[in-house]
């Protein structure tokens, strides 16, 4: 596939480099007291600087204005000063070609976005249709069975095989947390926003978390600015999503290591950034964290940070992942102090 794809690119920088020297023998060949025919060979330079555009973005785009201009201004500086109107208007014409190009590209690069976001939101509604179906087919028979393995536990004497139960109604346990994320994924969020403070938000956040962070032996540091002003969110989603990206940071940490969680304000909204002391996350997965059911974990489902990323754009605000100077990494999540 990617052998096919660099042999489409190579023909499609064929034909731009054959039109663009096409193009330019024709000026060299034809007398310069011919102005009409050199006007309508310098328009022709657009053709290949808009099929650069189109299949490259703004790098073909100025690649191909640039390589116009090599090979076109040594000819307009070659000709007579008797045509020095044409001339001016030739070099005139180079500086649009540049232009033409770098905005032509911006342009495309900017519809491949948009219609990259397009697909990728019609991908995530019919993964959370199909997602929602199978939890809601799962959900009811698994709490059949954790009800029956939790009856059969309650009458079993034997140690081993009280044991054995236990294991399955934690399995069972794990299966109804994997379909409670898949439900969260699936459906659409509501968001009931009301005014509060972040930072009373994270203490609580923080609070639930300490027997977690107790048991893997890692203290949780809070840096907080302390004049924040006061937003409006809701406070059970983000209250989630701040809880699965400190939970995150305390499993990726060893012991005796430091979780941060600090807040600030930043421009025109308020940023919450949480630092582990992990291993970090290998640079080429950095890009699909967020993709559902992508993960780095041996048991994780890779529904929580598609989960988060979910609820903070909702709340119309933005997530990224930086590596840290030294271990770890560091999830910032910044919310406008607006919304509209």
């Amino acid at each position: 596939m990617i052998s096919l794809m660099k042999k489409q690119n190579i023909k499609k920088i064929s034909v731009i480099t054959l039109l663009v020297i096409g193009i330019t023998t024709l000026h060299y060949q034809t007398d310069h007291l011919k102005i009409l025919n050199h006007i309508f060979f310098r328009e022709l330079y657009f053709l290949p600087i808009i099929l650069a555009g189109f299949w490259f973005g703004i790098y073909g785009g100025i690649g191909a204005s640039l390589f116009v201009t090599f090979l076109y201004l040594p000819f307009v500086l070659s000709l007579p000063e008797v045509i020095t109107g044409h001339n001016f208007g030739n070099l005139v014409e180079i500086v649009l070609f540049n232009i033409f190009g770098l905005v032509f590209g911006l342009l495309r690069d900017r519809q491949t976005r948009q219609q990259q976001r397009l697909l990728e939101a019609e991908s995530l509604a019919a993964m959370g249709r199909a997602v929602s179906c199978i939890a809601h087919d799962m959900k009811t028979p698994l709490l059949a069975i954790g009800g029956f393995v939790q009856q059969v536990r309650c009458k079993v004497a034997d140690d081993k095989l009280a044991k054995k139960l236990d294991i399955a109604f934690g399995q069972v346990q794990r299966l109804e947390m994997l379909i409670g994320d898949m439900l969260a994924f699936a459906k659409p969020l509501h968001l009931q926003r009301q005014q509060g403070m972040i930072n009373s938000l994270i203490e609580e956040v923080v609070m639930v978390s300490g027997e977690k962070a107790s048991r893997h032996a890692v203290t949780i540091m809070t840096k907080l600015q302390q004049d924040l002003p006061v937003i409006k969110y809701d406070q059970h989603r983000l209250q989630q999503a701040l809880q699965n990206l400190l939970n995150n940071a305390l499993e990726a940490s060893p012991n005796g290591s430091e979780v941060i969680i600090r807040s600030k304000r930043q421009g025109d909204g308020i940023s919450i950034e949480i630092a582990d002391m992990g291993e970090g996350i290998p640079t080429k997965q950095q890009s699909d964290i967020f993709t559902p059911f992508v993960t780095t974990k041996k048991e994780g489902t890779g529904l929580g940070l598609s989960i988060v990323k979910k609820v903070i754009e909702a709340h119309n605000g933005s997530i990224d992942v930086t590596e840290n100077s030294e271990k770890g990494v560091t999830f910032r999540i910044t919310i406008p102090l607006t919304y509209g």
